[in-house]
């Protein structure tokens, strides 16, 4: 017995050894990223839930184990209102540094309370990576630094550990989803297919129509069979690359971004929550003196603020229906947000290829020199 606890023991450190070297990042990287990612939030991938407060109880019907299911019904108006603003606010903070860690905490707790009852009327999204992402970057001391009144610093094997738990829950998660299509998809069977249902019910249901909506339809049954194979693929190779080591992972990374761009581009489905959780594991930490240099200079400062407000407003006007320079509602409206969440994949997959380039290139010179 004690041999297989000291047995399970080794495997284990092996294993987490491992995955902190495929994910390890600077703490100064991760201060670079939260202003990042609170841009992101405001103007791309950030929820709206005042809507909720219009719609009749006949819909409401939460999960068993969820917070909505302790009510009779859907909260007032109101409430939602004021969760849009809360989340706002916190964003602000988010970006500006200003007690980052609590800020944080706040938003992941608003957002879940109202994610919550978003999946009270039998329809669950996938959400649940920003909310990973989020919490762990409460504990990795993102706010700790380039902030108005940084957090307290904590210390790098803290960092560690919150990159290597959010790669290991990002992999699961694949894994889970992987795992069904594998049970579903993999039949042998070239006249059932399970990317079809997909294309189908993009096209017909949700009348998608931007892109390459509906260009597959003349490929033979047979020959979709690639993508249930792809997919499938894909998702269960996750713990396999973040095992294989930092190149390998950022190679999966790369694939990451390749099949959001592809599910964009086919079947309209953005999955824009899901760029900053990739977008975490690249290093950008050799940057931030130049950008602190810059942002010690008056004329980006006040660039930056101006940009800031701007933002603001437009994330504002869109919670408050003001009809003036509403950004936000004529992006959905006219779904000029979907060509904005095309920029963002294509642009992930050029960034991270860059960065697997260059490693590539910096071990290519190394093993030179060594040999």
């Amino acid at each position: 017995m004690k041999r297989l606890l000291i047995l399970a023991e080794t495997l284990n450190k092996a294993f987490w050894d491992r995955v902190r070297i495929s994910t390890e990042v600077s703490q100064v990287s991760l201060w670079l990223l939260r202003p990042i990612v609170g841009v992101y939030l405001l103007v791309i991938s950030l929820p709206y839930f005042s809507w909720i407060g219009e719609v009749p109880n006949v819909f409401f019907y939460p999960p068993l184990l969820s917070l909505p299911n302790l009510l009779n019904g859907f909260p007032p108006a109101w409430f939602f209102f004021w969760i849009d603003i809360l989340i706002g606010i916190s964003i602000i903070l988010l970006i500006l540094g200003v007690r980052t860690k609590w800020a944080t905490r706040a938003l992941v707790l608003l957002l879940f309370t109202g994610f919550n009852f978003q999946f009270s009327m039998g329809k669950i999204d996938h959400t649940i990576f920003l909310l990973i992402f989020l919490s762990g970057m409460s504990f990795a001391g993102w706010g700790s630094g380039f902030a108005l009144i940084p957090d307290k610093p904590v210390p790098k094997i803290n960092v560690q550990r919150c990159m290597a738990l959010l790669a290991v829950l990002l992999c699961f998660g694949m894994f889970t989803a992987g795992s069904i299509k594998a049970v579903n998809w993999i039949d042998f069977d070239p006249s059932r297919n399970g990317f079809l249902r997909w294309y189908y019910s993009s096209i017909y249901v949700k009348h998608s129509d931007l892109f390459f909506s509906g260009s597959l339809n003349a490929l033979p049954y047979a020959w979709l069979d690639a993508f249930d194979w792809g997919g499938v693929l894909f998702e269960l190779s996750a713990f396999v690359l973040l095992l294989a080591g930092r190149k390998f992972w950022k190679f999966w990374l790369l694939a990451a971004c390749t099949f959001h761009l592809f599910n964009l581009l086919i079947l309209n489905i953005s999955f824009s929550s899901n760029f900053i959780f990739y977008l975490a594991f690249l290093d950008f930490g050799k940057y931030y003196d130049w950008i602190k240099k810059q942002f010690s200079k008056p004329i980006i400062v006040w660039i930056s603020s101006a940009f800031l407000l701007i933002l603001v407003y437009f994330r504002f006007a869109y919670i408050l229906d003001i009809p003036h320079f509403n950004l936000l509602e004529f992006l959905k409206k006219d779904k000029l947000f979907m060509y904005v969440v095309l920029v963002v994949w294509a642009s992930g997959v050029g960034i991270f290829a860059y960065s697997l380039w260059r490693d590539l290139k910096l071990a290519k010179k190394n093993y030179i020199q060594n040999k």
